[in-house]
């Protein structure tokens, strides 16, 4: 009743039961069942990731596992995305095979370092067998949505093809009392087609391409929270009145006064992979990517109908982003390796970085405040190199032992690069800036990382391991930064220490699958932004900490009978600094970490519906979505410092729980056809997904981004060849 599942968490294929590493396996089915359709899905059905708006914007995805993700600011992730084996290339989720979730530091055997994890996005590759599908969605909020993937053989087994593609449309949940706009629409399509070619035994090509297009209004950010910075100027009794009137309204419907609102992405990328099988022993890999993307959004940052801080990322030229990857791996006595090189360069034309008009008071010129409009013109770079490789020794029939090295070089550049501070009346962006105006900075960061890890397979069913690992995230500047303290800050680095169980066991005519792990990670040079009280704003990251995180991670999936199973993921963490000191902000030792739920859970019970023989397959499920309060900045535990004490009213968030319903009729008469309906967060529960908070600077608002409200509707979708 439960089928073996396979990963690539090594860039092999493998039972994920005999893999040393916490893995979170998504395949096709669940992501279906689950109604996974883009990245902020995806934390309400792996427990153990943790997915934060930041600027509260519903597409600036921050990803955290175990407490590491990526602060505003920094040039590095803590956890990195990967499709078809790419870094950072995408996320658009469908026609995918599945999506593993892999917990801990990644860095010898993936193309980037990471301290936190990594996500794997499989997309469908062309088969020799002719298959497809077609999918159609209705709901409410005039949902109407289209899915498409077909592909096959054009000469045999030597050329196949695969092409796929989805558009998303759905109207805005969010009402902008002010504009009249709707806000939090979804008006997206994206298209992929793959070619694979198989001139010779042994050796195989596949050339992928994908192209993006996102063109949306602004996310449904609301004022939450004022202090009284403007006291004594008139915009503190309009402050005052619109958050009165916005907690009247409720979270669906705001007043901001900055247009247009949009979030545009326009993104083309191609990835070429061959492998050749040279012999049994040697296998050769190479995967080449490159990638043009443009993106721009707008936010009315205070969520009111009064201008405190509005800010513009405006459309410019297209960022160019080229990776390589070069890989060898071998078998031969009792070891299985792998040695590879990668690279990564992206390059970021001369634009305007940013557009901001901010309400200051400035001494002697505007005492009583007004309005100013800064406006930055950067350029930036970014290269990676690493050398890499990873071997398992099978010491015995059951004891396999694993160690890898991985020498990495982060370089990171901008300039020229100038803001530009125009007093009113607001007057065109400035022009002219040459190649040799503005400020110049660039710095290089090498590490040495590794991996070691002991797998004991007790049977086929039950496998012990231990493991030990050395992250690595890098460091980098801070373009903006007036204080010269405030310029550069370091590496982060993690040390992480697990082990764990995994196995399927019969508990009499009960099938059980489970993994358990414990894991402790001591992190060092943790990096942190912090938001000053500069004209124009500004926001540094620094490095002022080092902590600890331990935990425990649970997946248990019982089948009971053929008709019925259940499953449970659940992730504790305990996370919390040694030391955190702040020249600014003072001692922070106490705070909580970011975006570091303590606990995450999912139950989800699944009934398969007996039906006469040929009338297809019926089932539903329920996924109940569990997540404890998180702090969303830095510092959030009052400490004595009245900075602290303004930045904790806005940034400790409440957990919530989530039900989603399905139900399924797949191959309905076994005509291929087959209908779903679903009810997504059924119970419209109202919860906070973002915050952008700006109390300890010179704005002194926080506003929040709620998440989405209850959505349901039907799907259609028609198969045919093999599924």
């Amino acid at each position: 009743m439960l089928d073996d599942v396979v990963v690539t968490a090594r860039r092999r294929e493998e039972r994920l039961q005999e893999v040393p590493v916490a893995v979170t396996a998504l395949s096709e089915q669940v992501l279906e069942e689950k109604g996974v359709r883009d990245a902020n899905d995806l934390g309400q059905v792996a427990p153990g990731l943790s997915i934060q708006n930041t600027t509260a914007n519903r597409n600036n995805i921050t990803y955290s596992i175990r407490g590491q993700g990526q602060a505003f600011g920094q040039n590095s992730p803590g956890v990195v995305p990967y499709f078809a084996e790419v870094p950072s290339f995408g996320d658009a989720i469908f026609d995918l095979q599945g999506i593993q979730v892999l917990k801990g530091p990644q860095g010898t055997l993936f193309g980037r370092n990471t301290t936190g994890g990594a996500i794997l996005f499989t997309p469908r590759t062309p088969g020799e067998d002719l298959s497809g599908y077609v999918l159609g969605r209705v709901g409410n909020y005039n949902r109407h949505d289209v899915e498409f993937g077909v592909g096959g053989p054009i000469v045999g087994d030597k050329l196949m093809f695969r092409v796929a593609g989805q558009v998303l449309r759905r109207d805005g949940y969010t009402d902008n009392v002010t504009t009249g706009d709707k806000m939090d629409d979804e008006h997206r399509e994206a298209w992929r087609a793959s070619l694979t070619v198989r001139p010779f035994e042994g050796f195989e090509n596949t050339l992928l391409y994908q192209d993006v297009n996102v063109d949306e209004a602004g996310s449904g950010l609301l004022l939450s929270v004022i202090t009284p910075t403007f006291s004594n100027t008139p915009i503190y009794a309009q402050l005052q009145t619109a958050l009165a009137a916005q907690k009247a309204r409720g979270p669906r419907s705001i007043a901001t006064n900055y247009e247009p609102d949009f979030i545009k992405l326009d993104s083309q990328g191609w990835i070429n992979t061959t492998n050749w099988i040279i012999n049994n022993h040697l296998t050769l890999k190479n995967i080449y990517s490159q990638r043009r993307f443009t993106a721009g959004q707008s936010y009315d940052l205070d969520g009111s109908p009064v201008t405190v801080l509005h800010v513009t990322n405006p459309v410019g030229p297209k960022t160019k982003t080229t990776s390589e990857e070069v890989q060898a791996q071998f078998n031969f006595w009792k070891v299985n390796g792998v040695v590879g090189y990668f690279t990564e360069d992206a390059k970021t034309p001369l634009i305007y970085g940013f557009d901001t008009r901010q309400f200051v008071r400035i001494p002697g010129l505007l005492p009583n405040g007004g309005v100013i409009q800064a406006v930055n013109i950067a350029q930036s770079s970014s290269a990676s190199h690493a050398f890499y490789g990873q071997i398992d020794l099978a010491a015995t029939d059951q004891l396999t032992l694993t160690a890898g090295v991985r020498k990495t070089k982060d370089e990171r550049s901008s300039g020229p690069s100038e803001t530009f501070v125009l007093f009113s009346p607001l007057q065109p962006y400035p022009t002219g800036l040459d190649a040799a105006a503005g400020a110049k900075m660039s710095a290089s960061f090498d590490a040495t990382t590794w991996n070691l890890a002991a797998n004991y397979q007790v049977s086929r069913d039950l496998n012990l391991y231990a493991t030990v690992r050395k992250g690595f995230k890098s460091g980098g500047f801070n373009g903006t930064a007036i204080d010269p303290a405030d310029q550069f800050f370091k590496p982060e680095e993690v040390t992480d220490y697990e082990a764990g169980a995994k196995g399927l066991a019969r508990l009499g005519d009960w099938q059980v699958r489970y993994a358990v792990d414990v894991f402790y990670d001591d992190y060092t040079n943790i990096q942190r932004f912090v938001n000053l009280a500069t004209v124009p704003a500004s926001t540094v990251t620094r490095n002022a900490a080092t902590g600890s995180i331990k935990g425990v991670d649970l997946d248990v999936t019982v089948a009971p009978t053929r008709w019925l199973s259940a499953s449970l993921q659940y992730t504790y963490l305990d996370a919390g600094y040694k030391s955190y000191q702040d020249p600014l902000l003072g001692d922070l030792s106490d705070s909580r970490f970011p975006n570091t739920p303590k606990h995450q859970l999912n139950f989800t019970p699944r009934v398969e519906i007996p039906m006469p023989k040929g009338m297809g397959d019926l089932s539903a499920l329920a996924s109940v979505y569990y997540q404890s309060g998180i702090a969303t900045d830095p510092a959030n535990v009052p400490n004595g410092n009245a900075l602290v004490a303004l930045s904790s009213m806005g940034t400790n968030v409440g957990g919530y729980a989530r039900i989603d319903l399905r139900a399924d009729w797949r191959n309905i008469n076994g005509t291929g056809v087959s209908a779903a309906a679903f009810v997504r967060n059924a119970t419209n529960k109202n919860y906070i997904t973002g915050t952008n908070n700006q109390l300890t600077s010179q704005f002194g608002v926080a506003t929040y981004l709620y998440g989405q409200p209850r959505f349901f509707g039907i799907e259609l979708r028609y198969d045919f060849g093999a599924r």
